[in-house]
Protein backbone atom coordinates (compact mmCIF):
# COMPACT_ATOMS: atom_id res chain seq x y z
CA UNK A 1 0.00 0.00 0.00
CA UNK A 2 3.12 2.74 0.83
CA UNK A 3 4.96 1.62 -1.90
CA UNK A 4 1.74 2.36 -4.41
CA UNK A 5 1.33 5.91 -2.64
CA UNK A 6 4.40 6.50 -3.25
CA UNK A 7 4.65 5.53 -6.66
CA UNK A 8 1.87 8.26 -7.74
CA UNK A 9 4.42 11.39 -6.22
CA UNK A 10 6.23 12.55 -8.80
CA UNK A 11 9.69 14.96 -8.05
CA UNK A 12 9.57 18.32 -8.07
CA UNK A 13 11.14 19.70 -10.87
CA UNK A 14 14.74 21.07 -11.10
CA UNK A 15 14.95 24.80 -11.23
CA UNK A 16 18.25 26.01 -13.25
CA UNK A 17 19.13 29.05 -12.63
CA UNK A 18 19.13 31.77 -15.55
CA UNK A 19 22.56 33.46 -16.05
CA UNK A 20 20.35 37.08 -15.34
CA UNK A 21 18.77 35.54 -12.48
CA UNK A 22 22.45 34.58 -10.74
CA UNK A 23 23.64 37.75 -11.21
CA UNK A 24 20.95 39.41 -9.81
CA UNK A 25 20.96 37.11 -6.66
CA UNK A 26 24.69 37.40 -6.12
CA UNK A 27 24.20 41.32 -6.11
CA UNK A 28 21.57 41.49 -3.59
CA UNK A 29 23.18 38.93 -1.80
CA UNK A 30 26.16 41.04 -1.79
CA UNK A 31 24.15 43.92 -0.72
CA UNK A 32 22.95 41.88 2.10
CA UNK A 33 26.28 41.06 3.50
CA UNK A 34 27.83 44.67 3.45
CA UNK A 35 24.77 45.04 5.47
CA UNK A 36 25.04 42.92 8.06
CA UNK A 37 28.60 43.59 8.16
CA UNK A 38 27.77 47.57 8.62
CA UNK A 39 25.33 46.52 11.52
CA UNK A 40 28.04 44.39 13.13
CA UNK A 41 30.66 46.92 13.13
CA UNK A 42 27.09 49.61 14.47
CA UNK A 43 26.56 47.36 17.01
CA UNK A 44 30.16 46.73 18.13
CA UNK A 45 30.42 50.19 18.21
CA UNK A 46 27.41 50.68 20.62
CA UNK A 47 28.97 47.81 22.77
CA UNK A 48 32.10 49.95 23.37
CA UNK A 49 30.20 53.04 23.77
CA UNK A 50 28.04 50.97 26.23
CA UNK A 51 31.05 49.57 27.83
CA UNK A 52 32.45 53.15 28.65
CA UNK A 53 28.84 54.21 29.75
CA UNK A 54 28.42 51.17 31.77
CA UNK A 55 31.80 52.21 33.27
CA UNK A 56 31.38 55.73 34.09
CA UNK A 57 27.96 55.10 35.59
CA UNK A 58 29.71 52.60 38.06
CA UNK A 59 32.62 55.30 38.67
CA UNK A 60 29.41 57.60 39.94
CA UNK A 61 27.50 55.34 41.86
CA UNK A 62 31.10 54.84 43.50
CA UNK A 63 31.41 58.79 44.00
CA UNK A 64 28.25 58.80 45.87
CA UNK A 65 28.56 55.99 47.83
CA UNK A 66 31.38 57.64 48.84
CA UNK A 67 29.95 60.77 49.09
CA UNK A 68 26.88 59.27 51.30
CA UNK A 69 29.32 57.48 54.03
CA UNK A 70 30.93 60.85 54.55
CA UNK A 71 28.18 62.46 55.10
CA UNK A 72 26.54 59.80 57.24
CA UNK A 73 29.79 59.63 59.29
CA UNK A 74 29.59 62.89 59.92
CA UNK A 75 25.80 62.58 61.11
CA UNK A 76 26.96 60.02 63.12
CA UNK A 77 29.51 62.09 65.11
CA UNK A 78 26.63 64.69 66.10
CA UNK A 79 25.26 64.36 69.47
CA UNK A 80 21.67 63.86 69.75
CA UNK A 81 20.81 67.08 72.07
CA UNK A 82 22.08 69.14 69.60
CA UNK A 83 19.09 68.09 67.23
CA UNK A 84 16.83 70.95 66.89
CA UNK A 85 13.35 70.70 68.45
CA UNK A 86 10.60 73.29 68.77
CA UNK A 87 8.59 72.99 71.67
CA UNK A 88 7.57 75.73 73.99
CA UNK A 89 7.24 73.32 77.36
CA UNK A 90 9.91 73.56 80.12
CA UNK A 91 12.12 70.78 80.00
CA UNK A 92 12.74 68.26 82.79
CA UNK A 93 16.27 66.74 83.48
CA UNK A 94 16.36 63.89 85.70
CA UNK A 95 19.96 62.25 86.81
CA UNK A 96 19.63 58.46 88.06
CA UNK A 97 23.58 57.95 87.35
CA UNK A 98 25.20 58.60 91.14
CA UNK A 99 22.52 61.15 93.03
CA UNK A 100 18.95 61.35 92.16
CA UNK A 101 18.21 65.17 90.98
CA UNK A 102 15.79 66.74 89.29
CA UNK A 103 15.72 69.85 87.08
CA UNK A 104 13.01 71.95 85.96
CA UNK A 105 14.51 74.11 83.43
CA UNK A 106 17.56 75.09 85.17
CA UNK A 107 15.96 74.92 88.93
CA UNK A 108 17.02 72.16 90.76
CA UNK A 109 13.70 70.51 92.70
CA UNK A 110 13.75 69.36 96.73
CA UNK A 111 12.76 65.99 96.69
CA UNK A 112 10.72 64.45 99.25
CA UNK A 113 12.49 62.72 102.08
CA UNK A 114 9.57 60.80 103.21
CA UNK A 115 7.29 59.39 100.99
CA UNK A 116 7.32 57.16 97.85
CA UNK A 117 7.00 60.18 95.19
CA UNK A 118 10.36 59.89 94.46
CA UNK A 119 10.83 56.56 94.11
CA UNK A 120 7.67 56.46 91.59
CA UNK A 121 9.84 59.38 89.77
CA UNK A 122 13.17 57.08 89.42
CA UNK A 123 10.96 54.22 87.98
CA UNK A 124 9.20 55.87 85.47
CA UNK A 125 12.39 57.93 84.37
CA UNK A 126 13.77 54.47 83.60
CA UNK A 127 11.10 53.29 81.95
CA UNK A 128 10.76 56.03 79.99
CA UNK A 129 9.07 55.17 77.01
CA UNK A 130 7.40 52.19 78.16
CA UNK A 131 4.14 53.11 80.37
CA UNK A 132 4.35 50.84 83.41
CA UNK A 133 0.98 49.29 84.52
CA UNK A 134 -0.11 50.09 88.23
CA UNK A 135 -0.07 46.54 89.22
CA UNK A 136 3.78 46.11 88.13
CA UNK A 137 4.23 49.86 90.23
CA UNK A 138 2.50 48.10 92.89
CA UNK A 139 4.32 44.68 92.91
CA UNK A 140 7.90 47.10 92.51
CA UNK A 141 7.00 50.08 95.83
CA UNK A 142 5.26 47.78 97.80
CA UNK A 143 5.84 44.21 97.86
CA UNK A 144 3.70 41.88 99.78
CA UNK A 145 1.39 44.63 100.82
CA UNK A 146 -2.53 44.08 100.49
CA UNK A 147 -3.56 45.55 97.48
CA UNK A 148 -6.27 48.15 98.79
CA UNK A 149 -3.47 49.05 101.01
CA UNK A 150 -1.42 49.25 98.37
CA UNK A 151 -3.00 51.35 96.18
CA UNK A 152 -4.10 53.89 98.37
CA UNK A 153 -0.25 54.11 98.81
CA UNK A 154 0.42 54.86 95.40
CA UNK A 155 -2.58 57.72 94.74
CA UNK A 156 -1.23 59.34 97.69
CA UNK A 157 2.33 59.12 96.62
CA UNK A 158 1.61 60.31 93.07
CA UNK A 159 -0.41 63.19 94.26
CA UNK A 160 2.53 64.26 96.47
CA UNK A 161 4.87 64.42 94.01
CA UNK A 162 2.76 66.13 91.22
CA UNK A 163 3.04 69.03 93.98
CA UNK A 164 6.71 68.91 93.50
CA UNK A 165 6.32 70.83 90.47
CA UNK A 166 4.46 73.79 91.92
CA UNK A 167 2.27 75.00 90.02
CA UNK A 168 3.52 73.72 86.52
CA UNK A 169 0.56 74.17 84.04
CA UNK A 170 2.56 70.77 82.71
CA UNK A 171 1.43 67.24 84.03
CA UNK A 172 4.38 65.52 83.97
CA UNK A 173 3.27 61.89 85.49
CA UNK A 174 0.00 60.76 83.95
CA UNK A 175 -2.37 58.15 84.22
CA UNK A 176 -3.87 56.35 80.93
CA UNK A 177 -5.24 53.09 80.24
CA UNK A 178 -3.96 51.70 83.47
CA UNK A 179 -0.52 52.86 83.48
CA UNK A 180 1.61 55.56 84.68
CA UNK A 181 4.21 57.36 82.61
CA UNK A 182 6.47 60.22 82.07
CA UNK A 183 4.16 62.81 79.74
CA UNK A 184 5.43 62.00 76.47
CA UNK A 185 3.96 64.92 75.00
CA UNK A 186 6.60 67.59 77.39
CA UNK A 187 10.51 67.77 76.99
CA UNK A 188 11.82 64.85 79.35
CA UNK A 189 15.50 64.43 79.47
CA UNK A 190 17.22 61.85 81.34
CA UNK A 191 20.84 60.57 81.67
CA UNK A 192 20.47 57.60 81.33
CA UNK A 193 19.33 57.50 78.00
CA UNK A 194 21.49 59.82 76.58
CA UNK A 195 24.17 57.45 77.97
CA UNK A 196 22.77 54.59 76.36
CA UNK A 197 22.38 56.20 73.27
CA UNK A 198 26.22 57.39 73.12
CA UNK A 199 27.09 53.83 73.96
CA UNK A 200 25.00 52.54 71.27
CA UNK A 201 26.36 54.95 68.90
CA UNK A 202 29.82 54.16 69.54
CA UNK A 203 29.69 50.48 69.39
CA UNK A 204 27.86 50.64 65.97
CA UNK A 205 30.75 53.61 64.58
CA UNK A 206 32.89 50.76 66.15
CA UNK A 207 31.98 47.50 64.59
CA UNK A 208 32.09 49.61 61.18
CA UNK A 209 35.69 50.36 61.68
CA UNK A 210 35.36 54.24 62.83
CA UNK A 211 36.97 54.16 65.94
CA UNK A 212 38.13 57.73 65.43
CA UNK A 213 34.10 58.76 65.20
CA UNK A 214 33.29 56.20 67.96
CA UNK A 215 35.45 57.82 70.53
CA UNK A 216 33.76 60.93 71.34
CA UNK A 217 30.35 59.21 72.15
CA UNK A 218 32.37 56.82 74.20
CA UNK A 219 33.95 60.11 75.89
CA UNK A 220 30.26 61.57 75.84
CA UNK A 221 29.37 58.55 78.12
CA UNK A 222 31.68 58.64 80.32
CA UNK A 223 31.42 61.87 81.16
CA UNK A 224 27.63 61.22 82.15
CA UNK A 225 28.24 58.45 84.49
CA UNK A 226 28.54 60.34 88.01
CA UNK A 227 28.20 57.10 89.85
CA UNK A 228 26.43 54.04 89.65
CA UNK A 229 22.60 53.97 89.15
CA UNK A 230 20.42 55.21 91.73
CA UNK A 231 23.56 54.54 93.73
CA UNK A 232 21.34 56.22 97.55
CA UNK A 233 18.46 52.76 96.92
CA UNK A 234 21.49 49.98 96.60
CA UNK A 235 18.82 47.57 98.01
CA UNK A 236 16.13 48.13 96.09
CA UNK A 237 15.27 44.97 94.45
CA UNK A 238 13.98 46.72 91.01
CA UNK A 239 16.96 48.39 90.77
CA UNK A 240 19.97 45.90 90.93
CA UNK A 241 19.62 44.29 87.44
CA UNK A 242 19.50 47.85 85.59
CA UNK A 243 22.45 48.99 88.29
CA UNK A 244 24.58 46.16 86.90
CA UNK A 245 23.64 46.51 82.87
CA UNK A 246 24.76 50.59 83.48
CA UNK A 247 28.13 49.45 85.40
CA UNK A 248 29.07 46.67 82.77
CA UNK A 249 28.37 49.34 80.30
CA UNK A 250 30.28 52.02 81.88
CA UNK A 251 33.56 49.90 82.58
CA UNK A 252 33.31 48.68 78.96
CA UNK A 253 33.50 52.14 77.97
CA UNK A 254 36.07 53.43 80.13
CA UNK A 255 38.19 50.04 79.05
CA UNK A 256 37.95 50.91 75.69
CA UNK A 257 38.65 54.83 76.26
CA UNK A 258 42.22 53.18 78.49
CA UNK A 259 43.35 50.83 75.36
CA UNK A 260 42.50 53.83 72.70
CA UNK A 261 45.17 56.41 74.65
CA UNK A 262 47.38 53.67 75.43
CA UNK A 263 47.75 52.84 72.23
CA UNK A 264 47.76 56.58 70.83
CA UNK A 265 51.15 57.03 73.48
CA UNK A 266 48.69 58.90 76.47
CA UNK A 267 50.21 56.78 79.06
CA UNK A 268 48.38 59.12 82.40
CA UNK A 269 45.21 59.19 80.55
CA UNK A 270 45.19 55.64 80.06
CA UNK A 271 46.31 54.67 83.54
CA UNK A 272 43.42 57.01 84.96
CA UNK A 273 41.00 54.81 83.36
CA UNK A 274 42.05 51.55 84.59
CA UNK A 275 42.27 53.38 87.97
CA UNK A 276 38.75 53.75 87.85
CA UNK A 277 37.51 50.68 86.71
CA UNK A 278 39.62 49.20 89.64
CA UNK A 279 37.79 51.82 91.83
CA UNK A 280 33.88 50.08 90.78
CA UNK A 281 35.47 46.44 90.11
CA UNK A 282 38.97 45.70 92.49
CA UNK A 283 38.82 42.24 91.38
CA UNK A 284 39.57 43.04 87.41
CA UNK A 285 43.23 41.16 87.35
CA UNK A 286 43.32 42.51 83.53
CA UNK A 287 42.78 45.93 84.34
CA UNK A 288 45.97 45.75 87.26
CA UNK A 289 48.19 44.17 84.53
CA UNK A 290 47.35 47.09 81.90
CA UNK A 291 47.66 50.07 84.70
CA UNK A 292 51.14 47.93 85.91
CA UNK A 293 51.94 48.17 82.40
CA UNK A 294 51.29 51.34 81.74
CA UNK A 295 53.11 52.50 84.85
CA UNK A 296 56.64 50.76 84.11
CA UNK A 297 56.57 52.04 80.58
CA UNK A 298 56.08 55.48 82.49
CA UNK A 299 59.43 55.52 84.22
CA UNK A 300 57.06 54.74 87.60
CA UNK A 301 57.93 51.05 88.15
CA UNK A 302 57.60 51.38 92.26
CA UNK A 303 53.87 52.19 91.46
CA UNK A 304 53.62 49.27 89.06
CA UNK A 305 54.99 47.09 92.09
CA UNK A 306 52.81 48.70 94.37
CA UNK A 307 49.19 48.04 92.69
CA UNK A 308 50.43 44.52 92.48
CA UNK A 309 50.47 44.41 96.07
CA UNK A 310 46.77 46.53 96.28
CA UNK A 311 45.70 43.45 93.27
CA UNK A 312 47.03 40.67 96.13
CA UNK A 313 45.49 42.02 99.02
CA UNK A 314 42.04 42.76 97.84
CA UNK A 315 41.89 38.92 96.10
CA UNK A 316 42.79 37.41 99.29
CA UNK A 317 40.54 39.70 101.59
CA UNK A 318 37.51 39.49 98.89
CA UNK A 319 37.89 36.50 97.46
CA UNK A 320 40.47 34.57 99.30
CA UNK A 321 42.29 33.91 96.11
CA UNK A 322 46.09 34.64 94.63
CA UNK A 323 46.61 36.41 91.51
CA UNK A 324 46.94 34.45 88.40
CA UNK A 325 50.08 33.60 86.43
CA UNK A 326 50.07 36.30 83.95
CA UNK A 327 49.88 38.58 86.81
CA UNK A 328 53.12 37.17 89.13
CA UNK A 329 55.16 36.69 85.74
CA UNK A 330 53.92 40.43 84.83
CA UNK A 331 55.23 41.20 88.31
CA UNK A 332 58.17 39.47 88.28
CA UNK A 333 59.32 40.67 85.29
CA UNK A 334 58.91 44.99 86.18
CA UNK A 335 60.55 44.10 89.47
CA UNK A 336 63.74 42.34 87.80
CA UNK A 337 63.99 44.80 84.64
CA UNK A 338 63.18 42.18 82.32
CA UNK A 339 61.29 43.33 79.11
CA UNK A 340 57.87 42.76 78.44
CA UNK A 341 57.34 44.12 75.27
CA UNK A 342 55.23 40.63 74.02
CA UNK A 343 52.54 41.87 76.63
CA UNK A 344 49.40 42.63 74.80
CA UNK A 345 47.23 45.31 75.70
Amino acid sequence: MTHSLVSHIQPAPRLTPRVADTDDGRVCLQTVLETLHDLEGNLQALLVLAHHLNQALNNQHDDLAHVRQSLQAVMDTLPAETVPTVNDQPELRLYCLGAFEVYLDAQRLAQRRSGKGPAILKYLATHRHQPVQRDVLLEALWPNTEPQVANNRLKAAVHHLRQTFGDSPCEYVIFRDGCYLLNPDLRIWTDIEIFESHWRQGRRLERAGQIEAAIPFFVEAEALYRGDYLAEDPFAEWTLIRREELKDAYLTIVDKLSRYWYHNGEREKAGEGWKKILSRDPWREDAYRQLMVCLAESGQRGQALRWYDICVQALQDQLGIEPEPETTALYDRIRTGLPFDNITL
